[in-house]
């Protein structure tokens, strides 16, 4: 015997479809009715806003033109007055191709065998033997400075000859009051030369010279 098999109740559509629509339906008109009551009207206005009119002006401008100048006049020729009347007036002067291997040019003489050459100076650190200070200074203290309690360290760049003595003092930095009176020192200090090759040369050094109240 077949066994004849049946839709669930709630699996079946078909049955639930009228109440569903039914729902649907009483859902929508009261939706509609609510509305009609908040808003019972609805005026449209239309904007008062102008639209902003742009105007282009269109400006004519002529065509520029080069002024053609005319050419300069050739320059006249200036007639050159001779002594002697054998020369015909339509003479002309030819170039001339000159050699200049062969011209006689007057060279200034050679320096003599026992000049020096402009010397050399190079920084300490340059060296192979840097120079060494033999004898040093105390520096002045400005009267000044010392009445004030002021202290203070200058630096300064100079020159040790071949000789070992001390030129061209410059300040790199340091207070006023101080810097005559380090430039003064430096300049009684002595060194050792430097050396490079076994032989003296002269260098550029630096040194700060410090001013302290004891």
């Amino acid at each position: 015997m077949a066994m004849i098999r049946k839709k669930a109740p709630e699996a079946d559509l078909r049955r639930t479809y009228n109440k569903v629509f039914g729902i649907c339906t009483a859902i929508t008109f009261v939706l509609h009715t609510a509305v009609a009551v908040i808003f019972p009207s609805f005026e449209a206005s239309a904007s008062n806003r102008q639209k902003k009119q742009i105007i282009i002006e269109t400006v004519d401008i002529p065509e520029t033109q080069q002024i053609k100048r005319p050419p300069p006049p050739p320059r006249p020729a200036v007639p050159i007055e001779t002594e002697s009347d054998d020369v015909p007036d339509d003479v002309t002067i030819e170039s001339t191709d000159l050699d200049f291997d062969d011209a006689m040019v007057d060279l200034p003489p050679p320096p003599p065998p026992g000049s020096e050459e402009e010397e050399e100076i190079l920084e300490f650190y340059m060296v192979e033997q840097k120079p060494e200070l033999v004898h040093s200074v105390s520096p002045v203290y400005p009267e000044i400075a010392r009445k004030a309690g002021l202290t203070g360290k200058v630096f300064l760049k100079f020159l040790v000859d071949k000789a070992g003595r001390v030129s061209n003092v410059t300040v790199l930095r340091g207070q006023e009051i101080f810097r005559q009176a380090a430039i003064d020192a430096i300049l009684k200090f002595k060194f050792k030369p430097a050396q490079q090759n076994d032989k003296p040369v002269s260098v550029w050094m630096t040194q700060p010279i410090s001013f302290r109240l004891n």
